[in-house]
């Protein structure tokens, strides 16, 4: 954690300029009481930014000291109070370099002659006090450095790679740590243990140039809010005649008049860097919404975790399924976040750690989970190609405040996470545990299909299924309810070793409210389009309005079950009458 400490004599202090707190022995240095103020201030926020931060670095895929995080790092939603202690930071330190020089203490931390030539003093007192410059000036690099890294992965500046920034981010982390030894060092070896006294013993007011550093410190603030308020970007949503066809065509006449706009996402798995980047537009007829979405993805992945017959019977391939954290077997999928509360409400539904709330249960993955703490709910779509797309349609559902947990031990916790209303699901998982109970968690993927293919003929629509992750599948790899019938021993034994069964059985569209997003996705030449309607306004109360000022924001996954690319600062819906000539 950075500090800032002023030591003066007694001639650098103008005694018309300071009043004199409780007198304290002479043996002390001189600190006023600003110093103190902003040193702790800085402090405490450095202490918050280091420790929220590691949390998030924890939450990375392969991070080997991710285990101990996990006993030490902060919970919940470190990633807005990271965000917010950075700004606050900043701040601080802005504050303290108005003061130095409102102040007219600017020497404390001037590198003239005399301080350079004390570098090479002989005695240890003088040098070590002219070293401590120097390691103020590491700290002020180290924070400009950290400030400039974390504003460019806040800003997702496309054209520098978000690993490359997140790993100079953590470097530069680590290092403030190490600035913290050499800053104590430094004091002791340049003045034991009583140069570290006036740090926590001010003997001086000094009113005016304080309460200025203060009025730094919240402007600097308030202008970091502003400027992140005003550089959020729009999303046009121009008003059309003519409404586009929903069926992943991207080459639509009304898509080619409506404003792009790319959000460069990260940290997801499977994606190159962990990034993708999102190209977005949209257009409304008065009624109804339209969002044309396209991603890069060089695979189109349908194996939802099959199912495999062995020698020691079915088997679901898996590697991660069961704690949530499937990066293998999984089909692609987009999410879609809306809002019309806060910029922040992205920030804010994600809780990181094994166990956010002491209260309920944690993640089975141990990576978080996702809510709302403020009664608000969040409307968010999910599309799946293998669940939703072969019907039409994206999931339909929303983040709120967490829910009871279920008393079926084997039952995910989803926190705040629910769909909206329906009559039934539409996607049945076709499979069911050898051994019910939490135990069948630990077992190897050992399980009874639910549904068997009422004919051969129903596989041959997976075409050559390659359990290869990386390769690209071309068949339909889920079973359509009239292709299946119930399990049976005799059905099952008409079925040879190395069979591959879909794991998923789709029937009818159900009712309600989850259905109230029609969808269409279709992958060609390493590029997913997918196309959205909604209502503008569905009268539920699940479901965010699409209006002026709803916030935006979108995650791709590569293949994986959670660990889905994600952004922090959304678009900004705008609804405009007319269509705009371009």
């Amino acid at each position: 954690m950075p500090t800032i400490e002023g030591m003066e004599t007694a001639q650098e202090v103008a005694p018309s300029s300071v009043v004199p707190l409780t007198p304290r022995p002479r043996r002390f240095g001189r600190v006023d009481a600003p110093t103190v103020l902003l040193h702790w201030l800085v402090s405490l926020l450095a202490l918050v930014s280091f420790a929220t931060g590691f949390r998030i670095a924890g939450d990375a895929p392969q991070v080997g000291w991710a285990s101990v995080i996990a006993k030490f790092a902060p919970q919940g939603d470190v990633l807005f109070w990271h965000v917010v202690s950075a700004w606050c930071l900043v701040s601080a330190v802005t504050g303290y370099v108005v003061f130095l020089f409102q102040a007219r203490v600017s020497r404390r931390v001037s590198l003239n002659a005399p301080r350079v030539k004390a570098l090479r003093s002989h005695t240890r007192q003088v040098r070590w006090r002219a070293i401590n410059v120097l390691i103020y000036w590491l700290a002020f690099g180290l924070i400009g450095a950290a400030a400039a890294t974390g504003t460019l992965m806040f800003s997702e500046v496309p054209s520098v790679p978000a690993s490359t920034l997140a790993w100079l981010h953590r470097g530069i982390a680590i290092s403030l740590g190490g600035f913290v030894l050499l800053h104590v060092a430094g004091h002791l070896m340049g003045g034991g243990w009583r140069a570290l006294m006036p740090i926590v013993l001010p003997r001086f007011i000094r009113g005016r140039s304080g309460a200025i550093a203060l009025l730094a410190v919240g402007t600097a603030a308030g202008l970091l809010f502003l400027a992140d308020t005003l550089t959020v970007r729009t999303l046009e949503m121009p008003q059309v005649a003519t409404a586009p066809i929903l069926d992943g065509d991207p080459t639509d006449p009304v898509w080619n008049r409506a404003t792009p706009v790319t959000i460069q996402t990260k940290g997801g798995a499977n994606l190159p860097d962990g990034e993708a980047p999102v190209t977005v537009r949209a257009v409304q007829n008065g009624d109804d919404a339209y969002f044309l979405f396209r991603w890069p993805d060089s695979t189109r992945s349908l194996k939802h975790v099959p199912l495999q017959k062995t020698s020691a019977g079915w088997q679901l391939l898996q590697d991660g399924f069961y704690r949530n954290d499937e990066n293998v077997f999984y089909e692609d999928k987009f999410g879609v976040m809306l809002t019309d509360t806060s910029s922040f409400a992205a920030l804010r539904a994600i809780h990181l750690g094994p166990k956010p709330r002491d209260e309920r249960p944690g993640a089975s993955g141990g990576r978080g989970l996702h809510y709302t703490t403020d009664g608000s709910v969040l409307d968010v779509w999910h599309w799946m190609a293998v669940r939703t797309n072969p019907m039409g349609q994206l999931e339909d559902g929303y983040f709120g405040m967490p829910k009871q947990e279920s008393d079926n031990p084997m039952d995910r916790y989803y926190a705040g996470i629910g769909a909206d209303p329906a009559m039934r699901d539409a996607a049945i998982s076709n499979w069911r545990p050898l051994i019910e109970g939490p135990a069948a968690r630990h077992l190897d993927g050992g399980v009874f299909p639910r549904f068997l293919p009422n004919s051969p003929d129903a596989l041959t629509r997976l075409g050559n299924a390659d359990l290869d992750p990386t390769a690209s599948d071309s068949g339909v790899w889920w079973l359509a309810i009239n292709e299946a019938v119930p399990f049976t021993p005799e059905m099952d034994a008409s079925i040879p070793e190395g069979t591959i069964l879909p794991s998923i059985v789709l029937r009818e569209t159900e009712d309600g409210d989850r259905i109230d997003v029609a969808a269409v996705g279709v992958w060609k030449d390493g590029i997913w389009t997918l196309e959205v309607r909604r209502a503008l306004d569905t009268g539920s109360p699940y479901d965010v309005p699409i209006t002026d000022g709803v916030y935006l924001w979108v995650s791709v996954f590569d293949h994986t079950q959670t660990r889905h690319s994600w952004h922090m600062r959304p678009l900004h819906l705008e609804l405009t009458t007319q269509l705009p000539v371009r």
